[in-house]
């Protein structure tokens, strides 16, 4: 069950990453701003939940 949580997780928060990325990118400076903001989170998520699903796999 831990695997397919933290897959699911790691792939929901890719999802995630992918979304916020296209607000970042908006012609709107404060969407943009508050984007780039939390794309930083969300990638720093990713990559956390990324090693978590590495270490449940083993």
């Amino acid at each position: 069950m831990d695997k397919e949580n933290t897959t699911k997780a790691a792939q929901c928060a890719a999802l995630l990453s992918s979304d916020v990325k296209a607000v970042a990118a908006s012609e709107n400076p404060f969407l943009a701003e508050l984007g780039q903001e939390a794309l930083e989170l969300a990638v720093a998520l990713e990559q956390r939940l990324k090693r978590l699903e590495t270490l449940a796999n083993e």
